[in-house]
């Protein structure tokens, strides 16, 4: 539904639609977004900098070791694991929310 609802204003836009208060509205659901996802990181952050305390290696070189197999499967680096994942992805999704390229 939501995808469907997306697809008819992108069409709308396209036809050359523009609405002030839609656009407002718009603006205020991606700023809102960006807020929320921002402050998730910046916990994410966190968590992970006690990770990298705690084993004396950066978050980065942890993910290229674990994903190589290079580490063991024990429950803490598979926390680690979870917390890369989870930053990866709201890092994803805030260069979406900001039409930022991909690097």
């Amino acid at each position: 539904m939501t995808m469907q609802v997306l697809d008819n204003l992108q069409s709308l836009y396209a036809a050359g639609f523009h609405d002030s208060f839609i656009d407002n509205a718009l603006r205020k659901i991606v700023e809102r977004q960006v807020e929320r996802d921002e402050a998730d990181l910046q916990r994410i952050e966190g968590e992970l900098r006690r990770f990298e305390t705690a084993h004396k290696l950066s978050s980065d070189e942890f993910w290229q070791q674990f994903q190589s197999g290079e580490l063991s499967d024990s429950a803490d680096y598979m926390e680690w694991n979870a917390f890369c994942k989870m930053r990866n992805r709201i890092r994803a999704r805030l260069h979406i929310l900001r039409g930022e390229s991909a690097t």
